[in-house]
């Protein structure tokens, strides 16, 4: 059921990312994953990682949604605290004059349902306010905590919403691998299509 359920979800966003006019769909997200261990404060002893992305989408940036593979194992991701600072990020590149705005995050269960998404995901959604607005093009830098070990060399998607349109790209880095997976060197594109099959 949740193999049916990952394939028809990633058939929407298919769908979603080819109605995008040419130039948000090739590469409108790229960045970055890094994590490092908290040795202070309310965070110790957990893995911080950070989400660098840029962004050239035809409309002002709503939210960003990582997708971290967390389909493979839903029930054991759901069961592990996912934390994040307030405000969980910040970008720069908005309007008016280039100012810079901050992102609130959370963790979902259920997924993003604006994206089609039907399993665990991280989200960042943009603070917007009279003062400034994320724009079609910027930079962000978004963060969270967990207690996962880092899954070196996978390639994560990020998922970003502006408006009605849905676009995606590859960023390089590290996720939280929360679950078994082959041991050979995979993507993770290459490993969620096998969990799908």
């Amino acid at each position: 059921m949740l193999a049916q359920l990952g394939r028809a979800s990633g058939l929407l966003l298919l769908a979603g990312v080819l109605l995008l006019p040419l130039a948000a769909r090739a590469d409108c997200v790229s960045g970055t994953v890094s994590a490092e261990t908290v040795v202070s404060g309310p965070f110790a002893g957990l893995y911080k990682y950070t989400t660098v992305i840029t962004w050239d989408t035809p409309q002002g940036l709503s939210h960003a949604t990582l997708d971290c593979g967390f389909d493979n194992c839903p029930v054991e991701v759901c069961a592990l605290d996912w934390l994040f600072d307030t405000p969980a990020g910040a970008g720069t590149g908005g309007n008016p004059d280039e100012c810079d705005f901050e992102f609130d995050g959370e963790f979902n269960c259920d997924g993003d349902a604006s994206i089609g998404v039907d399993y665990p995901v991280l989200k960042w959604n943009v603070i917007n306010t009279e003062e400034c607005e994320a724009a079609g093009t910027g930079t962000a830098s978004l963060c969270f905590y967990s207690e996962i070990e880092p899954a070196e060399g996978e390639i994560p998607v990020v998922l970003v919403k502006n408006g009605q349109n849905v676009c995606e790209g590859m960023l390089t880095g590290n996720c939280p691998l929360a679950c078994a997976v082959p041991t050979r060197p995979v993507n993770w594109g290459t490993l969620k299509r096998g969990a799908s099959d």
